[in-house]
């Protein structure tokens, strides 16, 4: 009796592990079914990621391009006494302000913020890299157009 219950027992366990492959292949077999329906879209979308890479490369070396035509076109104290020296191209400005009430003149220059009492003074350096600022507006003070720098250091 006990040697025919041990035999029995064998067939179960063997019967327990073949249905569970057989749910495992299942589970797989469906997946590559999904997975594959979506190959065409997946390629497509591989298409477009390389055409985006190489737009950006374009863009990238155009803006570097038109970053070393200013540079050349841009003397040191180019921005001062007047809005512009130069003729930029649309997307660059070069830009001095003259606070009318105090007389005094703020420019930008190779991306530093500098300061004037007058214009013919010395340069002071105010916030030495702009591009690690950003601006918050002023909406406590009447004036319009007013608004502050914030820079890491102060």
């Amino acid at each position: 009796q006990i040697n025919v219950l041990q035999a029995k027992k064998k067939f179960e366990i063997l019967d327990a592990m073949l249905s569970f492959m057989h749910a495992q292949y299942t589970f797989f077999q469906q997946g590559y079914s999904l997975l594959h329906e979506l190959d065409p879209y997946m390629k497509k979308l591989a298409t477009e990621l390389d055409q985006l890479v190489i737009d950006s490369a374009v863009e990238k070396r155009e803006m570097e391009h038109k970053h070393a035509m200013i540079q050349q076109r841009v003397s040191p104290g180019a921005a001062l006494g007047t809005q512009h020296r130069f003729s930029p191209s649309p997307a660059v400005v070069c830009l001095s302000v003259c606070l009318s009430a105090l007389r005094r003149w703020f420019s930008i220059q190779n991306s530093q913020l500098v300061y004037q009492k007058k214009l013919k003074d010395v340069l002071t350096v105010v916030v030495e890299d702009l591009r690690l600022c950003t601006v918050k507006p002023c909406e406590d003070i009447e004036r319009r157009f007013c608004f502050e720098v914030v820079s890491p250091t102060k």
